[in-house]
């Protein structure tokens, strides 16, 4: 069964084409090669709103983040801040029941575990299907002209191709489709 699938890589680097936007690019080309269609928004244009409606029409995102004080930045918490839940009040729920990829970069290999706030925030909070393990990119992978090592290159596609593979399935599942949040 094959469904034609819309990937957004959401960037909230606070400012536009830098190091995560080439990890968060990298994925989006493996969703592309697995036969998604996939485009990147960067949080730091300032339309909330615009991105809302963006997370509103894909299928699976890839939240992109550079690591600040052990946590992702206050682009993509802001942006969480305005979505709605699949529960009482909020009638919405863009996130529900879709997947997600997280990709976070840092300046050191040792903040690798600040992807799991972002995942615990996503799966509990809005019932998304989290891609794991997670994708952290420190300065270990960079190359001497701060562009992403090939070995990274590798490891970003095939994690955009894995996000096509959750999502197929999760759009295939209705129960997975209709899971709703922990509280």
């Amino acid at each position: 069964m094959t469904f034609d699938l819309r990937v957004l890589g959401l960037i909230g680097s606070p400012g536009a084409g830098g190091f995560t936007s080439q990890v968060v690019d990298a994925v989006l080309a493996g969703s592309r090669s697995a036969g998604a269609s996939a485009f990147a928004y960067e949080l730091c244009d300032g339309d909330q709103d615009g991105a809302a409606a963006q997370v509103q029409r894909a299928d699976a995102i890839v939240f992109g983040s550079p690591t600040y004080r052990a946590s992702h930045t206050a682009l993509v918490a802001s942006l969480l801040e305005r979505l709605e839940r699949r529960t009482p009040p909020e009638r919405g729920g863009p996130l529900a029941g879709k997947a997600a990829a997280i990709v976070m970069t840092g300046a050191s290999d040792c903040h690798f575990l600040a992807t799991e706030k972002l995942r615990t925030t996503l799966s509990c909070f809005f019932a998304v299907q989290v891609l794991a393990p997670s994708l952290y990119v420190g300065q270990t992978n960079r190359q001497t002209d701060r562009a992403l090592d090939e070995a990274s290159r590798i490891t970003a596609a095939l994690h955009g191709k894995a996000l096509v593979e959750l999502s197929r399935a999760v759009r295939a599942g209705s129960a997975l489709q209709s899971l709703a949040p922990i509280v």
